[in-house]
């Protein structure tokens, strides 16, 4: 139902109406035609500028704004005549001389022929921008504000087009993200940072950033940059940058990437500094490491029997030959050939006499991690031989199924023989009381990123302890120490590893751990 001419409202005429609207605007608004000859200008333009709005019509942007104004924003004016809609923030000058900071939008106005004419939005951000700096500057993290304009036309000269070709070219060419970051200038940071890195704001701004990066953290800026260029929305990582005297610093490395302005060419990072929980986290490495080295004394306590017997064969063996070869030598015609032959076998003992010995004190001297690229068979091999006499006393049989295609690992191989031993050591104990087949099976396999090793017993199972078989001080043996399992999860976590209890019934048991490889080592 239509109102009555009584109850419609008294209409306003329409150019008085839109013309206080403009005016009352707390903004600039124009309008620039063609040739950028002001055509419209509203009240507010004599808050800003020397000259009121009507004595603005019919001048260039150029007169108006300054030479040097005008130049910094010639691209935007270029995208402009391409029919793009432009937004930049810029200092824009004031009725006094001075500058405000500004948010400016560029909107083209396009006709059959093309550009015909651009309109212009000016607010003040001033006041915007110091409630920023105000948090910016109070906050505990140290903020790093870059300039990455120039990113594309670099990438474009290496032949970079995506990220994983980023990330490939970073990879081969660790000198190539130290070019990068030599041409990403800092444009801003915080006190925060200032305080962090020992160096001024206005010494700090204009200078690349890689002048903060030392070569070992390369790679951490190139996932940033991986990050920025896959489309992600965050990104973290733990790294070490350097203050400006050349000290290490641990930094926990943070950024946001916003995707709502398409034109930004500038990115925010935030480094919190972690020195204190890095150092704490190496006095619990330490500890984590004489740990590991009581236990593995604990193992070798327990397997003295087993590496006496090692041992003693070979020596046994020695002195039975070197008594032949002396019986060979004192016949009244000596036989060199049976003499030289025994002399030969009493090398080969000795030498297995200390490879045995050599094993032995590996575990036993208290070392920091030291890894190695090294064959996992190969150290199941030596595990065995250590841990045999031990298993055979307690009835049990050991068979073996490996993969002689598992790729090498890097890690502590000595933790690792630990590792292996502490569950021979355990299976061999859980299948001492079994009435039936004592067998203890180890089978090594791997997948697209770990090797994984497998122990399996034919003893009980491990009853309804599976959820506390890795703690600490928790044993199911009358004279354990419950620490043999806590510390091999330690030392496959510090792997980035893991161990597990796979199976358990009153058919057997089987413990399985895995380790990571590299295919390109």
């Amino acid at each position: 139902m239509n109102p009555t001419p009584e109850e419609r409202p008294e209409r306003i005429p329409l150019t008085i109406d839109l013309r206080e609207m403009v005016d009352a605007v707390p903004g600039i608004l124009a309008f620039f035609d063609g040739d950028l000859i002001c055509r419209f200008a509203n009240e507010y333009h004599h808050s800003w500028y020397r000259s009121s709005p009507h004595e603005m019509i019919g001048r260039h942007l150029r007169d108006i704004i300054g030479e040097q104004d005008f130049a910094a924003r010639a691209p935007h004016l270029s995208r402009a005549r391409r029919g793009e809609t432009s937004y930049f923030e810029i200092p824009v000058p004031m009725r006094n001389g001075s500058f405000r900071d500004a948010a400016v939008t560029y909107t083209p106005k396009m006709g059959v022929g093309g550009f015909e004419g651009l309109y212009i939005l000016t607010f003040d951000v001033a006041i915007l921008h110091q409630r920023y700096h105000s948090v910016f500057d109070g906050t505990a993290a140290g903020f790093w504000v870059v300039d990455y304009s120039s990113l594309p036309t670099l990438l474009a000269n290496h032949s970079i087009t995506n990220a994983d070709a980023l990330a490939n070219t970073a990879r081969t060419d660790p000198h190539f993200v130290r070019q990068l970051l030599e041409e990403l200038p800092v444009v801003h940071l915080n006190q925060k940072a200032c305080q962090l890195f020992e160096v001024d704001v206005k010494v700090a701004m204009g200078k690349p950033f890689g002048v903060w990066w030392p070569d070992e953290s390369l790679q951490a800026f190139a996932q940033l940059l991986y990050a920025l260029l896959s489309g992600q929305e965050f990104f973290e990582v733990e790294t070490a940058m350097r203050t400006a005297s050349g000290e290490r610093l641990d930094v926990l490395l943070t950024c946001a990437f916003v995707k709502k302005d398409p034109d930004a060419t500038t990115i925010t990072i935030g480094t919190t500094d972690i020195r204190a929980r890095v150092a704490k986290e190496q006095q619990l490495a330490q500890a984590q490491s004489e740990l590991a080295h009581a236990g593995r004394v604990a193992l070798l306590g327990e397997l003295m029997a087993s590496i006496a017997h090692e041992v003693n064969q070979p020596l046994a063996a020695i002195a039975a030959d070197g008594s032949g070869a002396l019986r060979w030598l004192a016949k009244q015609e000596p036989n060199l050939e049976e003499a030289r032959a025994a002399i030969a076998r009493m090398v080969s003992e000795s030498r297995r006499a200390s490879e045995v010995i050599a094993r032995t004190r590996d575990l036993a001297f208290k070392t920091g991690p030291q890894r190695t690229r090294f064959d996992i068979n190969r150290m199941i091999e030596d595990t065995l031989l250590i841990v045999h006499r031990q298993v055979v006393n307690f009835g049990a049989e050991i068979e073996t199924s490996v993969d002689r295609n598992c790729p090498a690992v890097i890690a502590d191989r000595v933790q690792l023989q630990q590792v292996l031993i502490n569950l021979l050591v355990n299976a061999a104990q859980a299948v001492a009381g079994s009435a039936g087949q004592r067998i203890i099976r180890v089978r090594s396999s791997f997948d697209s990123s770990h090797v994984t090793v497998l122990v399996e017993d034919t003893g009980p199972g491990v009853g309804d302890n599976s959820e506390r078989l890795f703690d600490v001080f928790f044993t199911t043996k009358e004279t354990g120490m419950g620490m043999g399992l806590a510390i091999s999860r330690t030392i496959l976590q510090a792997h980035g590893g893991s161990i597990d209890l796979v199976s358990s019934s009153a058919n057997g048991a089987a413990f399985a751990f895995r380790v990571p490889y590299l295919e390109d080592v």
